[in-house]
């Protein structure tokens, strides 16, 4: 693959640069198929879908990044209109994210698990793979973009290097016709007892009636041994399946790989209109419809899950008033209802005062108490100790967003990261008075099953 690197560091300041883009149409059905070839030509690969919409990207390389070490965010925002002012727009494609990438949990506690992703990493990928039916609406078809950023454009050096792409993208699709597929298989190394797991349960709801905490979301981390080649095609083929109404996604850095599938919206920018929604209180399926109707009534009438839910539309509330006209809130929770696990679901929306301040809306409600708990600071100090883990781009954000108002971020849950030949696999929920540690133990194996379901031989 052409280098990219080049262009990253250039000073904005100083440089009149123009952005191209240029797209064309690809042979195959599915961005997913075409990982495992680019894996081998790549060390940062970004893969986003959304099923119910047939909505697929896949971006390769980086031509140009936003890294940020701050915690604060609402940073990058100054980055983002920096680079508007700066850079000319060539052709350009509409209507499909620009940039690619993600941002950390606020963990206290650091770990060099995650020696390869940094806090906060948005790039302009080198070639973007995509299905998207804001793209002439043929949703069905895959196209490729090329982006070019260049203070000294040449039309026949853009020409040369535009036909040498057509000639690389060919070569990839063809490669995924060589793929063999593998049976792999993970055996399960490392998890807290979970005695002990429970205890720190029981601890966390001893501060809570102390006072000290309204909520506290208390993760697991269970470590596996991988044998066999991760084919990712056969993967996004279960988790796309599977799991529809979920933002299934992959981050490769370096040689380390971040996945998962999250049914949780952080925030959603269309234009001048962001939504978001409160994820909290769960229950698992049942084996008909008529199980599943009463399960969910069950849900919506427990008062421990109840309180859960409401905590988080609080902290939604009253966090986004700073930024939104006409707040408007479903009346009641909605029933969310995936393969293994059924969720409250109340969706936020309203009117933005300011546009394009993405990461400003975003830092005030990030972590919301669904991933972490309230108050914030207090329970960030809590997991340092009763967590005792890093959780680096778990429960993080993962997610798009172009220079034209539309943004869609969501929170990295139902995830797990492959390291060699190691993958662990997180799942947390959320403890409050009324929590019975013996039901989260069995509400977190829930949560672990998405990721857990892809592999065989699990003991």
């Amino acid at each position: 693959m052409n280098n990219p690197e080049q262009n990253i560091l250039v000073d904005l300041t100083k440089e009149n640069l123009t952005f191209h883009q240029f797209v064309f149409p690809i042979e195959g059905k599915s961005a997913a198929d075409l990982i495992d070839a680019f894996k081998r030509n790549s060390d940062l690969i970004i893969y986003q879908s959304k099923p119910s919409e047939s909505t697929e990207y896949l971006a390769i390389g980086k031509l140009f990044q936003f890294e940020l070490d701050d915690k604060n965010i609402s940073t990058l925002d100054d980055m983002i209109l920096n680079f508007r002012n700066n850079v000319s727009a060539g052709e350009t494609i509409e209507n499909i994210p620009l940039f690619f990438g993600y941002s950390k949990f606020p963990s206290l506690t650091k770990e060099k698990t995650w020696k390869n992703f940094t806090e906060n990493f948005w790039i302009i990928p080198q070639y973007l793979i995509f299905k998207s039916k804001t793209f002439h609406g043929k949703e069905e078809k895959l196209y490729c973009v090329q982006n070019f950023l260049s203070s000294m454009p040449n039309d026949e050096m853009k020409k040369i290097a535009f036909a040498e792409s057509q000639k690389f993208i060919k070569k990839i699709v063809n490669d995924t016709l060589l793929l063999k597929k593998e049976n792999v298989s993970i055996v399960k190394t490392s998890d807290n007892d979970s005695s002990v797991w429970k205890q720190k349960v029981s601890d966390a709801i001893e501060e809570i009636k102390e006072n000290k905490l309204q909520k506290i979301v208390l993760a697991r981390k269970v470590e596996y041994e991988i044998s066999g080649t991760v084919i990712w095609s056969d993967i996004f083929e279960k988790l796309n399946s599977d799991y529809p109404d979920c933002f299934n996604f992959l981050v490769k850095s370096g040689g380390d790989y971040f996945f998962g599938s999250s049914p949780e919206l952080l925030g959603k920018f269309e234009i001048d209109i962001f939504k978001t929604e409160a994820l909290a209180g769960s229950i698992n399926r049942g084996s008909d419809e008529n199980e599943d109707s009463d399960l969910a009534l069950l849900l919506s009438a427990s008062r421990k899950n109840k309180k859960e839910h409401d905590i988080v539309i609080d902290h939604l509330i009253d966090n986004l008033n700073n930024h939104l006209f006409n707040i408007e809130i479903d009346e009641t929770p909605l029933i969310k209802r995936l393969k293994n696990i059924q969720h409250l679901q109340t969706k936020i929306s309203g009117k933005l005062k300011d546009n394009l301040k993405y990461f400003n809306v975003i830092n005030s409600i990030f972590p919301t108490p669904a991933i972490c708990g309230i108050p914030t600071r207090q329970t960030l100090n809590n997991l340092k100790t009763l967590e005792a883990f890093d959780r680096g781009l778990y429960s993080g954000i993962v997610g798009a967003f172009n220079l034209s108002g539309e943004a869609e971020f969501y929170v990295a849950i139902r995830s797990a990261l492959i390291s060699d030949n190691k993958l662990t696999a997180f799942a947390g929920c959320g403890i409050v008075e009324e929590s019975n540690p013996d039901e989260e133990y069995t509400e977190t194996e829930l949560k672990l099953q998405p990721i857990i379901s892809l592999f065989s031989n699990e003991n």
